[in-house]
């Protein structure tokens, strides 16, 4: 529960009079998500997810994700508890609908056996609003958490309204063998 604690004063620094908006890269949602996993002897697994980005000076964002559940991982037989993640990145606008970005999140796992792994994953990515109602991203990274990995992202947004919009995200990790399908629910605080 503490890193929820640390998202909330992340994005609270970063709410101040000096930040400065990057609409695609500022926002909370709420979802739901289901975790599919492809080795054999271990079911599949849902749980609720919260993600929050919030942007400064136009060109940096800080992002978390708490992911609440009880993914069994193959990688030492271990069952998660929880998943935090707390990063930084930057973005450069390409044009003014387009933005490419990179950053650095530090993952930590609660696992229910009581042990705490903690590791990095490093980022690309690029974000593209279509209109006004239409927004993707696409994201590829290596992870080093329990054991080392590639990740892949593809998160599709449609906006209800100019503040709330309704989010589908695809995540894999490639040596897991584990794919999460999510949906939730967007609300862009600086539209």
């Amino acid at each position: 529960m503490h890193s929820l604690y640390r998202i909330a004063f992340a994005s609270a620094i970063l709410f101040s009079p000096l930040a400065q908006a990057s609409e695609t890269f500022d926002y909370v949602d709420i979802g739901y998500s289901l975790q599919n996993t492809d080795y054999s002897g271990f079911g599949d697994s849902s749980s609720g997810t919260l993600k929050a980005s919030a942007s400064a000076f136009g060109w940096l964002h800080a992002r978390g994700r708490y992911h609440a559940g009880n993914v069994r991982l193959p990688e030492k037989n271990a069952q998660q508890e929880s998943w935090s993640v707390l990063g930084l990145g930057v973005h450069y606008p390409l044009n003014a609908q387009t933005a490419i970005f990179l950053g650095s999140d530090h993952n930590e796992l609660e696992l229910q056996n009581g042990s705490t792994e903690r590791g990095w994953y490093h980022h690309i990515g690029l974000r593209h609003e279509f209109n006004d109602k239409w927004q993707v991203g696409l994201e590829i990274g290596e992870s080093d958490v329990l054991f080392r990995d590639t990740a892949s992202l593809i998160e599709a947004i449609y906006k209800v309204t100019p503040q709330v919009g309704l989010s589908a995200t695809l995540r894999d990790y490639d040596d897991l063998d584990l794919t999460e399908y999510e949906v939730g629910v967007r609300w862009f605080f600086r539209d």
